[in-house]
């Protein structure tokens, strides 16, 4: 029985790989003047397609962009401000829903599956994000590991609880301190910061890149933060009262004051005579104004802000809590417009000498 070598599987294609290999080693030597052109032979149709798909493939995979997984969709604005169209994100929640009260379906760790990044608040701010790691069974994502980005590091946290005051009495109380950090722009630049230095450790050849873009980010957003508290000033000091305990770093940023919440305690639904005690509270410190998030209850709102003449606004406290916020930037515009419109109606008269402060201190590096 004869037997024979066995045939590559296409020789025009191992052929016309030897003629480039060939070529390419030969490309810096002096060339010979005894030697001939020579003509590679053409590769037949079926191989040169094979050939191309071949080089296509590999093309694709280099430029393949970064699989980005967030729990919000602020987070993934600033991973798109900052990785442009090296990067590919999803946010698990929509943006106007509680971000204490997402579900962790197997849709939403489907999401995690191939990803290399997921960027998350840190602290007990999403306690379904653990979950969807863990269903994920992707080991890049777990706690520790290169893949698991808690943008909470370097913020400096408020209403952390003191030893006492960790009782389930006193209501959805945070164990590391008040969670809703990125309702501070500035705070929103520290974000970035993070969300920079783990795409440049995922993609170091595109460290440049993402470093040029986060300083141009970062500076915009400083300014922007400057104009801001300036349409503010005028403002500073105006009481107001609030639904939930969402709001300290903005308040705090643009210079108003908290005098108490709807809800009796964090997460607790307030009762008829709260209500009214809470109204009482806004008469005595002469507030009108009642800012409630897109998922509590505005019918709640309402009540106590009629009862001393004034109103309840609606803000933005996640991107795409409302139409057209697709951005930080744009969150923050609305959100001091909207106040600014609110104050007006109810007739707080901006005060007509604003006192000046230094512009607001810089963020991240």
């Amino acid at each position: 029985m004869n037997s024979s070598p066995p045939r590559p599987r296409n020789p025009a294609i191992s052929r016309r790989m030897a003629m480039i290999c060939s070529s390419g080693c030969n490309e810096h030597r002096t060339p010979d003047r005894t030697s001939r052109k020579l003509t590679p032979p053409a590769v037949p149709r079926r191989g040169a397609g094979a050939l191309a798909m071949l080089m296509l493939t590999a093309s694709a995979a280099c430029a393949a962009p970064i699989r980005v997984v967030t729990t919000t969709p602020g987070y993934a604005d600033i991973v798109r401000q900052i990785g442009g169209s090296r990067v590919s994100v999803q946010s698990v929640m929509r943006g106007p829903e509680n971000v204490h009260n997402v579900s962790p379906t197997p849709s939403k760790m489907m999401k995690l599956k191939r990803a290399k990044l997921f960027i998350h608040s840190g602290l007990d701010a999403e306690p379904w994000a653990p979950l969807l790691v863990k269903g994920a069974h992707n080991p890049r994502l777990l706690p520790g590991r290169e893949g698991n980005v808690d943008v909470s590091r370097g913020i400096e946290l408020k209403q952390v609880p003191k030893g006492g005051q960790l009782s389930r009495a006193l209501g959805d109380i945070h164990v590391y301190g008040n969670p809703h950090y990125a309702l501070d722009p500035l705070n929103v630049i520290r974000i970035a910061r993070t969300i920079t230095d783990a795409l440049k450790q995922t993609e170091p050849r595109y460290a440049k890149e993402f470093e040029s873009r986060y300083r141009t980010y970062a500076e915009h957003l400083r300014r922007r933060t400057q104009q801001w508290v300036a349409r503010m000033q005028p403002y500073r000091g105006t009481p107001v009262v609030t639904y939930h305990r969402t709001w300290p770093y903005f308040l705090d940023r643009f210079g108003l004051v908290s005098i108490g919440e709807v809800e009796p305690k964090p997460g607790i639904t307030p009762s008829p005579r709260h209500l009214v005690e809470c109204a009482e509270r806004m008469r005595s410190e002469g507030a009108k104004v009642v800012i409630v998030e897109t998922f509590n209850s505005r019918k709640n709102a309402e009540s106590v802000a009629r009862r001393v003449g004034g109103k309840a606004v609606v803000l933005a406290q996640e991107v795409k809590a409302l139409p057209g916020i697709d951005t930080y930037e744009q969150l923050f515009e609305y959100n001091i417009s909207r106040l600014i419109e609110t104050f007006q109606a109810v007739g707080i008269q901006p005060r007509t000498t604003a006192v000046t402060e230094p512009p607001p201190q810089k963020a991240g590096r």
